[in-house]
């Protein structure tokens, strides 16, 4: 009986540990979590502390019991090899000496940290601050997913992509928009979907990508979800287009076929 609870006590403390090292999952280097826990927390609490409340926190208490949570590493699509792409949103990003981290307050992301290493090798934090919101919904997805291929995070027009290969097929995670998310809750993400209608979302934004910065439209995710929208809707306008010619022709049929045989 005592073995049982050894054992079970065990399992507990492994699955805890589990649980609380998350950022090992999405292979983040040692180093790196190592400098983000230690003096990238350092300094952020430093600059969170200047205006508590312009960054969200109630004062700097709650500054000084934050702690860091989930990252990864952030990948850039190289906009020659979009153009390119056809069927593989994986094959045109690279990796970017740039790693994100979710900043939490009780547990619950709060901010975000963007580190970065510098020519010299040393790592920096270059941002801190704003809504956690879509990357933790980002990352939240790959976890979702569980045993999955290259697990890659991309962020675009500041939006994150979530990428990977399941049974060897590549999928995504459509970014988010804030408001999105939050009207859903964090563990309600969208299906995996193969990448091709990304991609032509994301050319259709490359090739107007002039406009877009004229009047501040152009965001991934509208385009995407509008464009995903007509994409489910053509199907079904067809689809009832069909069925209303068919009950048309057979109402003519039933029309002559009753004018030729009168009672």
């Amino acid at each position: 009986m005592r073995k049982k609870i050894f054992l079970a006590s065990v399992a507990s403390f492994l699955l805890l540990i589990h649980l609380l090292s998350p950022i090992q999952a999405q292979g983040v280097a040692e180093d790196v979590v190592s400098f983000a826990n230690t003096e990238g927390l350092s300094l952020i609490k430093e600059g969170l502390s200047k205006d508590p409340e312009g960054y969200g926190y109630a004062n700097d208490t709650e500054i000084g019991e934050i702690t860091v949570g989930e990252g990864m590493q952030i990948h850039f699509i190289d906009g020659a090899k979009l153009m390119e792409a056809s069927d593989s949103l994986l094959e045109t990003v690279t990796p970017q000496e740039s790693w994100e981290f979710l900043i939490l307050s009780n547990g619950v992301p709060k901010s975000k940290m963007v580190i970065q290493k510098d020519s010299n090798g040393s790592y920096q934090v270059n941002e801190f601050g704003g809504n956690p919101e879509t990357l933790a919904y980002a990352i939240q997805a790959l976890q979702t997913e569980g045993n999955v291929s290259e697990p890659t995070l991309i962020r675009e027009r500041d939006e994150y992509i979530a990428a990977f290969k399941k049974d060897n097929q590549e999928l995504i995670i459509a970014p988010q928009q804030a408001s999105s998310t939050e009207s859903k809750g964090l563990s309600s993400n969208s299906e995996p979907q193969p990448p091709e209608h990304l991609i032509d979302v994301l050319q259709s934004l490359q090739n107007n990508s002039s406009e877009d910065a004229k009047d501040g439209s152009g965001t991934v995710a509208s385009a995407y979800n509008t464009d995903d929208s007509n994409h489910l809707l053509r199907p079904i306008l067809i689809s009832a287009l069909i069925a209303l010619t068919v009950v048309f022709i057979m109402w003519i049929y039933l029309r002559r076929r009753k004018s030729s045989n009168p009672i």
